[in-house]
């Protein structure tokens, strides 16, 4: 019996050093160093940054809490301590900002020197980076995996993921984690380019609008040596694009092909393909050296840049033509149209898709408040935040109006330093390469109304699906960019000769047979193998 009572009170000698060890257990926090809890308040969060945080509404911080953020300043852009948005965006979360931000010029040397230093910032916010720096500085475990992290702390983006699941295709490392996140463009009139059709000239010339591939050429050649301007001189246009490469994206779909992963490969019952060596296509590149050779179209296709072709769509010197909005011109004359039928059963619209950039924003693994980073960029993810991103604060550069509808102030649309640089004095969007979502309701200074009435006449034609560039290990992208690099040099300068006529189409299975010598077999097979484990 005496026995019996020394076991029990051993065992409970042994409970109560358990008992006191539980309470003074350390935790550890997310830089590794160990932190004691003893004491603290229990709120089923273990971390202190995480009990630091709110997990809904604003602020997102309890007690402020400070992250570094490395970024690039657009050519347009105010410095960003200063822009409104940044400014108010602190104040509203209790999140303040440490910025590290480089101009354009200099920058990727400044992000490489960055990388190759221990000073790595908590967030990296439009900070450009490359598919291979995402694949390559996540491997290392510079960026952190952001799964878990969207998953409990970013609902507007997970359900984006939810309802877009070609978005998580896009983002996913072939280890499978996801080190960074890529814009948001739901807005289909931000992510295609329109055939704009000059309506004036069409009456003048007594046209309808062209359908068919042959009603395009019969209205092309009636434009041809019009004065329509009436100024004197047969300066007109009849079909313009930027440059040739953009001429034929936009119009392979009128031949049926597609562009997928932003190459020009198409994606057939599971099986990936390269149009560029098709008969079809040899069709189409006869049928520009036809119109071209007739003057149908601007003979300085081959060598122009993007201002002086701008100078024409503004001077109103093109009968059709390509862009993707009517930014640069004023569309009262003008109408969008769909592809023409006639050269395939089916028709497409060649479109970006819609996680169109990539690493947009990422954290780095050694920051201490990754909870809060995830949830101060999700706020630009949902309604609300999308509209204070692209339209800055209430009442400062934006107002409601009697429908609920975001309103820029009266001269930042108009400004005579472009819209563009009004609207970057106040936000960090201009430009491109912001974590952004961009959807019917906050993208005026981007896609009029003349715009999105164009993107309808094109919407029966999109693809249903639209693969973005897939990540790729540091091997295969290094592959990828030299094989890449050789078949577009080479591409590029067999299309133009075809087109100015100065390669026979007899030399076609020359041109096929260099393209397949170069490795178009092995680039196509990249990517089949790459659409094949998004599956």
């Amino acid at each position: 019996m005496r026995r019996k009572r020394m076991i029990g009170l051993l065992l409970c000698f042994i409970m109560l050093i358990s008992l006191f060890s539980a309470c003074g257990e350390k935790t550890k926090g997310t830089d590794g160093d160990s932190v004691n809890t003893l004491g603290t308040e229990n709120t089923g969060e273990g971390k202190p940054e995480e009990m630091n945080l709110n997990k809904t509404g604003l602020p997102i911080v309890k007690e402020p809490i400070t992250l570094k953020i490395f970024g690039q300043q657009g050519p347009v852009q105010a410095e960003w301590p200063q822009m409104d948005v940044f400014q108010e965006y602190q104040t509203m979360t209790g999140i303040n900002l440490d910025f590290d931000v480089v101009p354009s010029q200099g920058y990727d040397e400044k992000k490489s020197l960055l990388f190759a230093s221990n000073d790595i910032p908590d967030i990296f916010v439009r900070a450009f980076l490359t598919n291979s720096e995402i694949v390559k500085y996540g491997n290392m475990g510079v960026l952190a995996p952001l799964e878990e992290l969207i998953e409990e702390y970013a609902p507007n983006y997970a359900k984006h993921l939810t309802d877009n699941p070609a978005i998580r295709a896009r983002i996913t490392a072939p280890d499978g984690h996801i080190y960074a996140l890529s814009d948001i463009i739901t807005l289909n009139a931000a992510r295609t380019s329109k055939y704009w059709m000059n309506k004036k000239w069409l009456a003048q010339a007594g046209k309808e609008i062209p359908v068919t591939v042959e009603e395009l050429e019969d209205v092309l050649r009636a434009f041809k040596g019009a004065d329509f301007n009436g100024n004197g001189q047969a300066d007109e246009i009849p079909l313009g694009a930027a440059d040739l490469p953009g001429l034929i994206n936009a119009l392979c779909g009128v031949w049926g092909f597609q562009r997928q992963f932003g190459q020009n490969l198409q994606v057939t019952d599971g099986k990936v393909r390269t149009w560029i060596t098709d008969d079809g296509f040899k069709d189409m590149l006869v049928w520009l050296n036809r119109m071209y050779s007739e003057g149908l179209v601007d003979p300085e296709i081959f060598t122009q840049d993007f201002a002086k072709y701008a100078a024409k769509m503004s001077g109103q010197l093109m009968g059709l033509f390509i862009n993707q909005a009517d930014d640069t011109f004023d569309s009262t004359d003008y109408v969008g149209i769909a592809p023409f039928t006639g050269k395939s059963e089916k028709q497409f619209v060649n479109s970006q898709p819609i996680a169109r950039g990539n690493g947009v924003f990422a954290i780095s693994a050694g920051c201490e408040n990754k909870e809060a980073a995830m949830r101060w960029v999700d706020y630009f993810y949902g309604k609300e935040g999308s509209i204070f991103l692209r339209f800055g604060a209430e009442g400062k550069t934006m107002t409601f109006n009697e429908a609920g509808e975001p309103e820029y102030n009266d001269g930042i649309l108009n400004s005579p330093d472009g819209s563009g640089t009004a609207i970057g004095q106040f936000t960090f969007w201009p430009g491109g390469g912001a974590p952004q979502w961009l959807n019917d309701e906050n993208s005026i200074a981007v896609a009029s109304d003349r715009t999105k009435a164009a993107q309808v006449a094109l919407d029966p034609y999109l693809p249903e699906n639209i693969y973005s560039e897939p990540l790729f290990t540091q091997e295969i992208n290094d592959r990828l960019t030299i094989l890449q690099t050789d078949i577009t040099t080479y591409f590029n300068e067999a299309t133009a000769k075809f087109v100015r006529g100065e390669l026979s189409f007899d030399k076609w299975d020359t041109y096929v047979s260099t393209l397949n010598k170069i490795g178009l077999e092995e680039w196509v097979l990249i990517y089949q193998e790459a659409y094949d484990s998004l599956q």
